[in-house]
């Protein structure tokens, strides 16, 4: 959305000038402050377009609002008072452009949408415009300017009232700069890592900007929680890969390196052995020196998770494998000490019944009901699960990794860590019918998720591996069994109560969440604020960090 704004931004700066330069000239344009504020916003522009939201185009971006606003402030404060021009300033030429709409838009999109800058950036804006005033004061002074403002005109203001005009604007431009640019000082060294689910993305996607996955509905969360003062980032992986695939890019996006993704599991698997480089583009600068916590919504739980015991433990496998100075650091273990918390939401933590039912030859679903716009509604799950097969091997994709038996052979391989806080967050949509059977809840499951929640919420069954599916991993979220969701079976795990003491080294249960399986991410038609939600969990994390 930030791209599509500054896009707009610029077409508008364009008919601005042309039309400021055809009644001002090009020479003269540029001895006004609102020209200079526009020229910078539509330089800033066009490299948020380009670049994204890099800290320097960030830095441009906030010069350059400020500016703007201290533009508008003066025209409609200041200049439409004293010379009673308020349609010429304001409401026609290239001033219903640089002094009203450019500024308006522009504002907006920096406030609300672009990642603002760290507070130590906001002594600029009053830098710049200090030095543009008094560049005019000397013009005026030595006689090479009239103007191009009443305040600048020293010679007949006095230098008494110019020291006060003088004062009194950069009273304001700091007033703004500090408006614009102020928020939330970091509350503790944590860093929140965000990793998306099945069919996600993250950050480092283009799709990220226009509709975030963190907070699709009421706003970004990742820049949200930065707002407030909780440092957050937003992996990006593979959509439907492998949790182990999946790591391997979290973990080379962390410690901005190449993807690796194993000697030995890359050769069985049937893919590449490298990635994409991150080395120019890390989601941390400094990670080896990070403390961190680590979340991750529907599949970004297994993938966590998984991460989690690589860094720490390493693989076996890989190890025999891969010549010692050929392997991953990520492979040999003994690192993660940063290593925080683990959190996840509505995860497949011990796998779902949304895939073994299907395959359960003793369950039929033609028996059972599902109104017809749900079964139109659901064909749109069916691009979102199916992985589209490149030659690998069926087991390296995530759908492999969600199967009951599958997820709890991988649980057998990952460590719950003694110093380590856990949390798990269930979520729930379905409720007793009328006619007494459980189904989804219509008024909070998204209808492409009624169908297959309506099987789960009957399936009972064995599943090939001989696990026992019975009547309590019935309640879903339309994707995930609400029960499979808590700690992974056979770890450490306590129902969370409110007030009660925290310990590591044992998975928090915490409360159902009553919302469907995107409930957590905003929802899509069932519009979620989830702001509050993850502002109460960094917070929490945060207290034990640094206990008062």
């Amino acid at each position: 959305m930030a791209r599509v704004l500054n896009f707009l931004i610029i077409i508008l700066e364009l008919i601005a000038f042309k039309k400021a330069f055809k009644w001002h000239g090009l020479k003269k344009n540029f001895i006004y402050y609102t020209q200079i504020s526009n020229l910078l916003t539509l330089v800033s522009s066009i490299l948020l377009v380009i670049f994204g939201g890099k800290e320097p185009v960030e830095v441009l971006r906030f010069i350059s609002v400020c500016m703007l606003i201290m533009t508008f402030f003066v025209t409609a404060c200041i200049l439409v008072p004293m010379s009673g021009m308020l349609k010429e300033l304001l409401f026609s030429g290239s001033g219903l452009f640089h002094h009203l709409l450019i500024p308006i838009i522009s504002t907006f999109s920096y406030m609300l949408i672009e990642k603002r800058v760290s507070l130590k950036w906001m002594w600029l804006p009053a830098t710049v415009t200090l030095a543009y005033g008094l560049v005019m004061l000397y013009f005026n002074y030595t006689k090479r300017l009239e103007g191009p403002y009443p305040f600048f005109l020293i010679r007949s203001n006095g230098v008494k009232m110019t020291v006060v005009w003088m004062t009194c604007l950069l009273l304001v431009v700091s007033a703004i700069s500090f408006a614009v640019g102020y928020h939330s000082p970091k509350k503790s060294d944590l860093k929140f890592i965000f990793v998306h689910g099945l069919s996600g993305w993250g950050s480092y996607d283009t799709q990220y900007e226009y509709f975030p996955y963190w907070g699709t509905s009421h706003g970004d969360i990742i820049r949200y929680l930065n707002e407030k003062g909780y440092e957050s980032y937003a992996a990006s992986v593979a959509p439907k890969g492998s949790a182990w695939d999946r790591a391997c890019e979290l973990y080379a996006q962390l410690t901005g390196t190449r993807v690796d993704y194993g000697k030995a599991h890359s050769e069985k698997a049937g893919h590449e052995r490298f990635g994409t480089d991150y080395s120019k583009q890390p989601l941390l600068n400094n990670f080896a020196d990070s403390r961190f916590v680590l979340i991750g919504h529907s599949f970004g739980g297994a993938t966590v998770r998984l991460f989690s015991e690589l860094i720490r433990n390493g693989s076996q496998e890989e190890i025999a494998a891969t010549d010692p100075d050929d392997l991953s650091d990520f492979f040999k273990g003994g690192g993660g000490d940063g290593l925080y918390a683990v959190v996840t939401l509505a995860a497949p933590t011990n796998g779902t019944t949304a895939y073994d039912l299907y395959e359960d030859e003793s369950f039929d679903v033609s028996e059972i009901y599902v109104p017809e716009e749900y079964i139109e509604k659901s064909k749109r799950m069916s691009g979102v699960s199916t992985p589209v097969y490149d030659g690998r091997q069926l087991w390296d994709y995530a759908a492999f990794d969600m199967h009951i038996d599958n997820a709890l052979a991988m649980n057998e391989t990952i460590t719950t860590f003694d110093d380590v806080y856990y949390f798990a967050y269930p979520c729930v949509s379905t409720k007793v019918g009328e006619n007494g059977l459980l189904e989804p809840d219509p008024e909070i499951t998204e209808g492409l998720f009624i169908k297959g929640s309506t099987y789960m919420s009957r399936y009972t069954g064995t599943t090939a591996g001989g696990f026992i599916v019975d009547e309590s991993w019935q309640p879903n979220d339309g994707l995930v069994n609400t029960v499979s969701a808590g700690a992974p079976i056979g770890a450490p795990s306590a129902e969370y109560k409110e007030g009660q003491t925290i310990n590591p080294g044992v998975w928090n249960l915490m409360p159902a969440t009553t919302g469907d399986h995107m409930s957590l991410q905003g929802g899509l038609t069932k519009r979620v604020n989830v702001k509050p939600f993850y502002l109460k969990l960094v917070k929490m994390i945060t207290r034990l960090f640094l206990p008062v």
